[in-house]
């Protein structure tokens, strides 16, 4: 321990001075330094005092700090997956009370009234589902996907079903330092609310505004510097070309080009690029360490021409319809549009005047028919999909091809019968044939055999007898049509499983309906100002002319009629129960029915007529169209829950014995959603022990570099006050020297 200086004779008092205060002042300052270790537990309070230590102190605090931040993900991963298990295992019972009514339905062992309790306890499970599905927790709800800041489930207004608001995207969380981990579950795995139309690869064409990271489905392309080497027979001129700026296709044309003054041509074909010199050859080639020129597929020896590999550009919101299929477009009859039908709600989507896949998507969502839409996973069709469970969902034809050109038409003549009837098929090739009695009164009996898809069934139905007996697809809506010209009776389809499976079962005697256009009815209060997009029905001094069955004439008034209840009233006075005017919700317009004999019904055009949508005829000889053999439906729990209630209620045991299989497959698929769920929480488990541990570690090391050694400091501390008193006093002594020192 210093107590002082040595203080050899004869030194000025200043020298003496100055050295005295130093060392005084040196102590003091290690003194605050100890004296600021005791009082905060820290060994330095600024990096001057220890550089090397305080930078090894800022890593370990940064990595401690992750550390309890990665816990604390770990910790709320936890919780909400362990409260979404929570909610599925109550989901689960739901899967047993509904085999429970299953079992208790089939068969003549529970009376109607039996089953028509149960149907309604079936219902109370749909709640108990919904409810489910809106569970929330830490003020989100679990089964909503990103939006899940609202119930994602509720009851949809417009149909008997339960609507779908959220979507099915993961949220991720980090729960390592390089792992991510999805925090909810997957509600498109575990209830399954959509019914999913996913559409065929359209093969957009190529075009100068595709842009470069839609290409190859939509890789991600590194871009770099070429060679690219022309002879036009003066030699060969090389260049290199930079491409990491270019943006769309156009970019890469011009930049190819620019350097070669019109010795080289870049054209845009439908599937990507082709290289052409004005003469000679044209070569390319990769930088060493670059792939550029082979991702494009335009690495080559000198040749004539070079044609990249095929662009394959993933379909985006911009995308151009008249790119798609190869740069066909969706053919010449875009007006015609599509029929989207979804439970008790259609709607026919106009293509005219759409430009991109993002007005079509607009068109859709104007429609305002609880659909979403999208795009495949891997970019090359779009999607449709329902948000409703217990409805049947169909994208149809509207007298035109835009459905199947956009490959999303969900019944076709290529449509397997395996996949009909919500995968149940049709039983073809049994002892059950198809037999249909003919207009002339013969009757026919064909058999199905070896049929496997639609087209199969069109074929051998129109080889019985060409061109009188015709079976086609429906043209407006989905479904078979049978055409029958040998005479002006009844045209009968004989019931049976391969019919009914068909969607064919049943007559048509030559009373059909004329049907009217869709001008906007929505029910028989609607305005008649209210119509056709506004434009009201004109229901002043002209008349409604009808030509009836029986070759009578009527002239009917409509001046004063304000709403559509009106229309129907006037009409339906004329001769109630033979001459009838209805509305149709599903159409949005009017339909008419005469019962007075079996010659044309006639509405003769003109400005009333054509406001109500009632312009036409209907000869009474018509073809007996089908129901939509292949509807689409979510098959989740709650579309389950609606198809047993309807079973239920019509007593149907084939039914029943169809949800029956449905419900163990998917009650497995569930199951092992919620095993999934359970191997992430096991999972989160080792993560949260592993963090524990390694946070232990680093604060072990944060506080070796960090903390005070409190028994060694205070050491220090004790023994430097004795130090600095004892300075003091030698020092107060030293400065009082006078002559007598000297002497």
């Amino acid at each position: 321990m210093s107590l002082g200086p040595l203080l050899p004779g004869r030194i000025p008092n200043s020298l003496l001075y100055t050295r005295s205060m130093s060392n005084l002042s040196a102590q003091t300052r290690q003194y605050q330094i100890l004296q600021d270790q005791v009082s905060t537990g820290q060994r330095f309070q600024t990096i001057g005092e220890n550089p090397v230590a305080a930078i090894q102190t800022i890593v370990l605090q940064q990595t401690l700090e992750r550390k309890q931040q990665l816990a604390s993900n770990v910790e709320m991963n936890r919780s909400l997956l362990a409260a979404s298990e929570d909610a599925l295992g109550n989901v689960s019972n739901v899967f047993n009370q509904m085999k429970t009514f299953i079992l208790a339905g089939l068969g003549d062992g529970t009376s109607a009234a039996e089953k028509q309790q149960m149907a309604a306890e079936v219902e109370t499970l749909i709640q108990e589902v919904t409810n489910l599905g809106n569970t929330k927790f830490r003020g989100r709800y679990l089964f909503g996907g990103s939006e899940n800041t609202a119930a994602p489930f509720s009851n949809a207004s417009n149909n008997n079903a339960i609507r779908f608001d959220g979507n099915t995207q993961s949220i991720d969380a980090y729960v390592s330092l390089d792992n991510l981990l999805m925090n909810n579950v997957s509600t498109s795995e575990t209830f399954k609310p959509l019914a999913d139309v996913q559409g065929n690869d359209l093969n957009p064409a190529v075009t100068d505004q595709t842009r470069i990271d839609s290409l190859f489905g939509g890789q991600s392309l590194e871009l770099g510097i070429i060679s690219v080497t022309v002879d036009v027979g003066g030699g060969p001129v090389t260049h290199e070309v930079d491409l990491t700026t270019t943006q769309t296709v156009e970019d890469l044309r011009t930049r190819l080009e620019a350097p070669f003054a019109g010795d080289l041509s870049v054209s845009i074909t439908s599937n990507g690029l082709q290289l052409t010199p004005a003469a000679g050859t044209v070569a390319v080639a990769d930088l060493p360490n670059s792939h550029t020129a082979a991702q494009l597929g335009i690495r080559n020896t000198a040749a004539a021409s070079i044609t990249s590999a095929d662009f394959n550009p993933r379909i985006t919101a911009q995308t151009t319809l008249a790119s798609l299929n190869g740069g066909t477009g969706i053919g010449a009859t875009a007006g015609n549009g599509l029929l989207i039908t979804n439970g008790t709600r259609s709607a026919t989507i106009d293509l005219d005047g759409l430009t991109t896949v993002q007005d079509l998507f607009n068109a859709i969502h104007s429609a305002d028919i609880d659909v979403m839409t999208g795009f495949t996973d891997d970019g090359s069709g779009l999607r449709i999909a329902s948000r409703l469970s217990g409805v049947d969902f169909s994208i149809a034809e509207n007298n035109g091809n835009n459905a199947a050109r956009l490959g999303l038409l969900t019944f076709s003549a290529t449509t397997p019968l395996a996949e009909l009837n919500l995968g149940q098929g049709v039983p073809v090739g049994g002892a059950v044939d198809l037999e249909i009695s003919r207009r002339d009164g013969e009757s026919v009996v064909i058999s199905l055999a070896g049929a496997t898809t639609v087209q199969d069934v069109l074929n051998l139905i129109n080889a019985e007898d060409p061109g009188i007996l015709v079976a086609s697809l429906n043209s407006t809506g989905n479904g078979l049509v049978i055409g029958d010209s040998s005479g002006t009776g009844a045209l009968t389809i004989t019931e049976n499983s391969v019919t009914r499976a068909l969607g064919i079962a049943g007559s048509e005697d030559g009373n059909a309906d004329l049907l009217g256009t869709n001008i906007g009815i929505v029910s028989s209060s609607s305005l008649l100002a209210n119509l056709n997009h506004g434009a009201g029905a004109p229901v002043g001094p002209d008349t409604l002319d009808i030509t009836r069955r029986d070759g009578s004439l009527v002239n009917i008034t409509l001046a004063g009629a304000v709403t559509v209840q009106d229309v129907l009233d006037a009409v339906n006075a004329v001769d109630p129960g033979n001459l009838t005017l209805e509305f149709s919700a599903s159409l949005g317009g009017f339909r008419l029915n005469d019962n007075t004999g079996t010659g044309p019904l006639v509405v003769a055009e003109n400005d009333v007529a054509n406001g109500l949508g009632l312009t036409g005829s209907e000869d009474g000889v018509v073809d007996l169209a089908g129901r939509d053999p292949n509807p689409q439906r979510a098959g989740g729990v709650l579309d389950l829950l609606f198809r047993l209630g309807d079973a239920l209620r019509a007593g149907d045991n084939q039914e029943l014995e169809a949800i029956d299989k449905l419900v163990n497959a998917e009650l497995e698929s569930f199951n092992f959603q919620r095993g999934a769920v359970a191997a992430r929480l096991k999972s989160l488990d080792s993560l949260a022990s592993a963090i524990e541990s390694q946070q232990l570690q680093t604060s072990e090391s944060l506080s070796n570099v960090f903390d005070t050694d409190m028994a060694l400091a205070i050491t220090q501390f004790t023994n430097l006050q004795v130090s600095i008193q004892a300075t003091q006093q030698i020092a107060a002594r030293t400065l009082q020297l006078n002559l007598f020192n000297y002497i």
